[in-house]
């Protein structure tokens, strides 16, 4: 019998310039195009909106089962969380998000703070996350426009496993060869910066927001490091890392070896993003594989998970 307290959800997807192949060829999506650059796995965007197995949007099961989703979700005024599965065959932008309050203060949308976990990539890929010194925003407006900014940035070399948390106002970017989860608020308001000179089919380079990026761009090193928050810790016969947590969503990482039980709080439900593996959901007559995307119900307790796999678990604070 179908646990009504477990939804999965299908996908939208995005091309962009950079996309790459790895969303069809490690996860076995159906792609439009086999250049894919983002798999939208948990989105109420209205571009890009998952809908579940009877082909209902997010957005209207948020709208009609308040219950499920729990009481922190009615803290805000529409759908709280974003989640993406991001895939570059070339380098991203190099980009900022604003806070909650310069947001408001110039559009509808939210600002932004966002989790990147690292699920494979290929030696030697990296990617950009805030300064490696501090920068007055004299400086920083020089090396934008005279092309050396790329000098002052923090570039890390990337393993699979790596986990980054950045907050609102931090320089970022993907490099090349990266395949990454990306949890974080439901927003996409972004202020490019930098776009190693690329042009479209049509010889035009893509805008750039400069002034908008010096005023919400924290210009020192960011301020929450590298890495996990806590060690791995072994709980009741499965393993958990929490990966990050912010005043907006907290995630972990979940390993199982053969089973382990699962619950929600009763303020949130749970978004469980299958990284690689295969899980039988108690109630669910299909298995949760690589890929999958699945909503647990605010206040569900003991929900046994059965198999081997590993997943993202993210809750909204």
């Amino acid at each position: 019998m179908k646990n009504s307290n477990v939804i999965r959800l299908s996908p939208s997807f995005r091309e962009l310039i950079w996309g790459g192949t790895k969303l069809r060829s490690y996860f076995g999506f159906d792609t439009p195009n086999e250049n894919t650059a983002e798999a939208f796995v948990l989105s109420c965007r209205e571009n890009e909106e998952c809908v579940d197995s009877s082909g209902t949007p997010l957005s209207a099961l948020y709208a009609s089962r308040p219950e499920f989703f729990g009481s922190n979700c009615a803290k805000y005024d529409r759908f709280p969380l974003l989640i993406k599965l991001i895939d570059t065959m070339d380098d991203i932008s190099v980009q900022v998000h604003p806070d909650d309050e310069y947001a408001a203060s110039v559009s509808d949308d939210w600002g932004k703070a966002q989790l990147w976990y690292v699920i494979d990539c290929e030696p030697g890929a990296y990617l950009i996350c805030g300064f490696n010194d501090e920068l007055n925003i004299e400086d920083f407006r020089r090396r934008i426009e005279d092309d050396t900014l790329i000098s002052a940035v923090n570039t890390y070399e990337v393993r699979k496993g790596d986990t980054f948390y950045i907050e609102p106002g931090t320089l970022h970017a993907v490099g090349k060869d990266i395949l990454l989860a990306e949890i974080g608020q439901n927003s996409e308001l972004s202020y490019r910066v930098y776009d190693y000179c690329r042009v479209d089919e049509n010889g035009e380079s893509r805008p750039l927001n400069i002034q908008q990026a010096i005023d919400v761009t924290i210009t020192a090193p960011p301020t929450v490091p590298a890495g996990v928050l806590v060690p791995r810790t072994e709980i009741d016969g499965h393993f958990e890392t929490l990966l990050g947590r912010s005043e907006y969503f907290a995630s972990s990482l979940w390993e199982v070896e053969e089973k382990a039980l699962i619950s929600a709080p009763d303020e949130s439900f749970v978004s469980l993003l299958m990284l690689d593996g295969t899980l039988k959901i108690e109630g669910l007559d299909v298995a949760a594989r690589k890929g999958d995307s699945l909503l647990l119900a605010a206040g569900s307790k003991d929900v046994s998970l059965t198999g081997k796999g590993r997943f993202i678990a993210t809750v909204v604070e």
